[in-house]
């Protein structure tokens, strides 16, 4: 006897978890009442996952219900696959509490993904259910990123690579430019800081070919081909890497941004390390021969492991 009623107090417990565990809700069906649908009511209309271009107009229209609870409000939850968030909350009239239908309209202008989901919340202001979907809007590459091109001092009697090519992304030294020279879009060179006490100091600047007094005496450019891509002035401000990364995000968003700027340059003229000319943080638009606009973001200047003196550059460049 001893032994079974040292059993029934385990056994009461057993019962009663038993019982907890039938009354509550599955974690995995407790969201079913709400449903998620997406109509086609226009030619920009998506219903499911889609792949669009650069400039696209998008249309979501979608219907959330509720079977058994009311809706104070509906969020779209945006995504765009960089760590960027959104939501937008839209208050529920009485009418619509339980079944409410709205649409998303926007031009794409970046590229990668897009995810939208739609989701209800009660009167408690909690979460009810999102029809366990979304939809996801792909943008096609639009534009060229090529990272951290180094562009070399030249230094009389070496082969650096100080030229650049905006078509293929690709840095070539004086030799290799030569050959290829059709397809060269800038130089660099560099003088010393003017100002006493910092003449250890270099100082950067972009050049295009077509510059009317070529700025490194000891290359022989003269009979090469000219191509007559422009550039703005550098522009400068507190969140420029930020900008070129969030906000430079596709071929129109680059065109926009580029057409703010002159872009009629052939030549920078910093005579000081830090203004003027390529100076870290700065972006620098530009224009090719062909129309194509693009945006040049400055890295750093620094040295590598030969000691050699560079400038690195991020570029983003319209297909």
């Amino acid at each position: 006897m001893m032994k079974i009623a040292r059993w029934i107090p385990l056994f009461a417990i057993l019962l009663a978890f038993v019982a907890c565990k039938k009354e509550s809700e599955n974690i995995f069906t407790m969201f079913e009442d709400v449903k998620v649908t997406f109509h086609n009511n226009s030619e920009y209309a998506i219903v499911e996952d889609a792949v669009v271009n650069d400039g696209d107009s998008v249309h979501i229209y979608f219907t959330i219900t509720s079977a058994k609870e009311d809706m104070m409000s509906v969020v779209v939850d945006s995504t765009n696959g960089t760590g960027t968030w959104s939501q937008r909350s839209i208050p529920i009239s009485e009418s619509d509490r339980r079944s409410y239908s709205g649409v998303v309209k926007f031009k794409m202008q970046r590229d990668g993904k897009m995810t939208f989901r739609f989701y209800a919340m009660n009167e408690k202001n909690v979460y009810i259910g999102d029809g366990y979907t979304s939809i996801t809007v792909d943008a096609r590459p639009s534009y060229n990123l090529f990272a951290d091109r180094r562009l070399y001092a030249p230094v009389e009697g070496e082969d650096y690579p100080s030229f650049l090519s905006l078509s293929t992304g690709k840095t070539y030294s004086y030799s290799e430019a030569a050959a290829v020279s059709d397809q060269i879009d800038f130089g660099i060179d560099t003088i010393f800081d003017s100002r006493p006490g910092n003449t250890t100091f270099l100082v950067y600047n972009l050049y295009a070919l077509t510059v009317d007094e070529y700025p490194v005496p000891y290359y022989d450019v003269s009979g090469w081909t000219k191509r007559e891509t422009k550039f703005s002035a550098p522009v400068s401000s507190s969140n420029s890497r930020q900008f070129f990364t969030q906000t430079l995000v596709s071929s129109s968003r680059i065109e926009t941004e580029a057409m703010k700027q002159t872009i009629d340059k052939e030549q920078t003229n910093g005579v000081e390390y830090n203004s003027g000319g390529m100076v870290a943080t700065q972006i620098i638009y530009f224009q090719t021969p062909e129309g194509k606009y693009g945006a040049m973001y400055v890295n750093q200047a620094t040295r590598d492991q030969q000691n050699r003196q560079y400038v690195s550059v991020n570029i983003k460049i319209q297909k």
